[in-house]
């Protein structure tokens, strides 16, 4: 349980960098003309309780008056003077193509309780206001949507197992690479007790290590259930985030997303889609930055493909992690 909590911390943080300020801001700004009075702005910020507006000359972001800038115009008696007198010119704004992080950092740093966002770097163009509420509700809808995923995932799973008590169940921790094979050793074991000819416990033990190999490397941790039916063996592997940005690209051998860190360590050479895909006889995968990557691999047993062509060899991994006991595969 307490890996599980990580885990969604760590979502929690990924997703504050994927996700786009243009996402979770406002984009119907109220805003006022530099010729506006102090105390219309100041009667407008009671009413709907803002801390602060825009202030727009010709379509140009020229300035913010704030509860500051009003009480300062009242110290100076300019209550009924135009904003442009006293409000804020120093502007601090962020780009609507940066991430949440970026926009909470600087909440952090100045203390504001809103921000303008502008078209781009640089820009005056005023294009919406974002608040830290604003960023902490998109958070916790994108969470509550991963929260009713696993749920979901949980009731499956435990229903499948009372369907079918011949299952394997891993849990895969990012970067484990001290564990790495496991899942597919202990795969390949059951296989060989239950008589299954040897060239599907390859192709199946080989489904499982690269499946499990690419959660530890890409994602932020998730699962494998292995299925042992009478016709066929299934895999099915769902990982949290951050998802795939191109599956048709993933499944071109060579292609590869891995970092500089990961490609050092001797992985990402861009072979463990097309190795998985090759050893399966029916294979999909889908994946988005919410709900995350899930991949279903089958292999059907001798009874269930009769007269059928085995795949063409799968392309050996590269640099493989040393599994317990002598190798997975």
């Amino acid at each position: 349980m307490t890996q599980f909590h990580e885990r969604q911390i760590r979502l929690v943080h990924e997703l504050m960098y994927q996700i786009k300020v243009k996402e979770v801001m406002t984009r119907e700004v109220i805003t006022y003309p530099p010729t506006v009075t102090f105390r219309e702005v100041q009667l407008c910020l009671k009413k709907r309780r803002f801390s602060g507006t825009p202030i727009v000359a010709d379509g140009r972001l020229v300035g913010i008056v704030s509860i500051d800038d009003i009480i300062t115009a009242f110290d100076h008696g300019a209550i009924d003077r135009p904003v442009q007198e006293f409000m804020t010119r120093t502007l601090v704004t962020v780009p609507q193509s940066y991430s949440v992080i970026a926009a909470s950092n600087l909440f952090h740093k100045y203390g504001f309780g809103r921000l303008p966002v502008v078209s781009r770097p640089g820009s005056d163009e005023l294009v919406g206001i974002v608040t830290f509420s604003d960023i902490l509700s998109h958070l916790l809808l994108k969470i509550n949507s991963i929260a009713e995923r696993v749920e979901e995932y949980e009731r499956a799973t435990a229903a499948r197992m009372e369907q079918r008590r011949d299952q394997l169940h891993f849990e895969i921790a990012a970067d484990s690479f001290d564990k790495a094979g496991v899942a597919a050793t202990l795969t390949k074991r059951r296989l060989q007790a239950h008589g299954v000819p040897p060239d599907l416990v390859r192709r199946i033990a080989v489904i499982c290590y690269e499946a499990e190999m690419n959660v530890i490397l890409h994602s932020l941790g998730g699962y494998m259930d292995v299925e042992m039916l009478p016709d066929r063996v299934r895999v099915l592997v769902a990982d949290e985030g951050p998802g795939i940005p191109d599956i048709e690209k993933a499944m071109l051998p060579g292609y590869t997303t891995a970092s500089e860190k990961i490609r050092a360590l001797g992985f990402g050479a861009g072979m463990g889609l097309p190795n998985i895909k090759r050893c399966a006889d029916e294979f999909h995968v889908t994946s988005s930055m919410e709900a995350g990557t899930e991949l279903e691999a089958t292999v059907f047993l001798p009874a269930a493909r009769p007269g059928s062509t085995p795949p063409a060899a799968p392309v050996p991994p590269t640099a493989p992690v040393p599994a317990p006991q002598g190798g997975v595969l």
